[in-house]
């Protein structure tokens, strides 16, 4: 088959869980004998053209210093690049993920009688119970992004994936979209790459990893660590180590949020770990790693911890419920609950026992659902399936 994917950023420029995903489809896709492109915008570092684990990369429009930020008129640019590619080129099948390709994409698409999946990988949250609005949309464009958002998912895509049951019983409930053009397809995990990657030097007790935005919630984690070596002070124990991989808008305030609580001594601020490799190995020379977010759609780096042997604490939402598998639902503690992380928490680290057998399951779980093989199958299907 030749397949086009349609995405703003692309690894190795851009690290998020959509680009990933599909580093690891395409990769998996060239090996069992398929042609495919991926365009996306410009980005730091990239060429015009060029190729990658045999995959064919295009790079159009503005150039992008610092992605994943990116400025509205690149986002337009960028539309107006991928229509125009669209109706010039020919593929069986075009994947596009969300957000501002897809409503080009989908009239190219539709003009030149093409196929074309829409990729949604989560919706924007409501706001919380407490009133507070936990999500990325920022009160100055939430009220133009909401009314996009809901049309963007209403459009006719005669086929749409998604990573995880609860954002497809989203889109039907909240956006009104058809089960019947859903299908689910889990984010798979590269546990050959994860085998290979060494344990990192730099041991810690609690590790968060992802991108340091509100919802992710550092600042929980941050109380956490501020709480577990308060007690280990009191005990007459060794002081904690953390970690906080990753880079974002945050980033300098959870630095200050650091020091005004005392942890700054207890906390390295890695910023953004380009190599992908060198985040599984902190992962694996961690006790624990943390994951306070309250909005996810699938939780990619749950999974990944957990494929290298890594257990994990995190909140209670169903994506990553369905991403830890249901033997480590003990693990998950309600939203913004930081005593009852702390509580988890604090018995996998002092019980032994009880971590290493909460991350074997964990391992076990990600390793016979979420492999790569399974993944690519999975995808190939849905692409058959027009």
């Amino acid at each position: 088959m030749k397949i086009l994917i349609v995405s703003e950023m692309s690894v190795p420029y851009a690290v998020g869980g959509g680009e990933v995903r599909y580093a690891l489809l395409a990769r998996e896709l060239v090996q069992r004998g398929h042609e495919v492109t991926w365009l996306s915008m410009r980005q730091k570092g990239s060429r015009d053209e060029e190729v990658i684990d045999r995959v064919r990369h295009l790079h159009r429009g503005p150039r992008i210093e610092q992605p994943p930020q990116r400025p509205l008129r690149a986002m337009v640019r960028f539309m107006f690049t991928a229509f125009f590619h669209i109706l010039t080129h020919r593929y069986d099948i075009i994947d596009t993920q969300t957000y501002a390709p897809l409503p080009p994409v989908w009239l190219a698409c539709l003009l030149s009688r093409q196929k074309m999946v829409a990729t949604i990988h989560d919706t924007s949250a409501p706001p919380c119970v407490d009133g507070l609005d936990d999500q990325w949309l920022s009160a100055r464009d939430r009220w133009i992004v909401k009314p996009i958002e809901k049309l963007l998912y209403r459009l006719p895509y005669r086929r749409i994936v998604t990573v995880s049951n609860a954002v497809a019983d989203d889109l039907v409930k909240r956006f009104g979209v058809s089960p019947a053009r859903i299908s689910v397809v889990p984010n798979g995990v590269d546990l050959a790459a994860i085998d290979a990657a060494p344990v990192s030097d730099k041991r810690v007790d609690l590790l968060f990893v992802g991108r340091i935005i509100p919802h992710k919630h550092v600042e929980d984690f941050l109380e956490l660590v501020a709480r577990i070596g308060a007690g280990r002070t009191t005990a007459g124990g060794p002081p904690i180590a953390a970690a906080v991989v990753g880079g974002g808008p945050l980033l300098e305030h959870m630095r200050q949020t650091a020091e005004k609580i005392g942890v700054a001594a207890l906390v390295e601020f890695t910023g953004d770990l380009p190599v992908h490799a060198d985040v599984i190995s902190r992962m694996k020379a961690a006790m624990v790693l943390v994951l306070p977010s309250t909005r996810e759609g699938f939780g990619l780096v749950l999974a990944e911890a957990l494929a290298a042997g890594t257990a994990v604490v995190a909140y209670d939402i169903p994506p990553v419920r369905e991403t830890v598998g249901p033997e480590l639902a003990r693990n998950l503690a309600e939203c913004r609950d930081v005593t009852g992380l702390y509580c988890i928490v604090s018995e996998c680290l002092e019980k032994t026992d009880s971590r290493q057998s909460s991350a074997l399951m964990g391992q076990q779980y990600v390793r016979v659902n979420l492999s790569v093989d399974r993944f690519t199958e999975t995808m190939m299907a849905v692409y058959r399936g027009f």
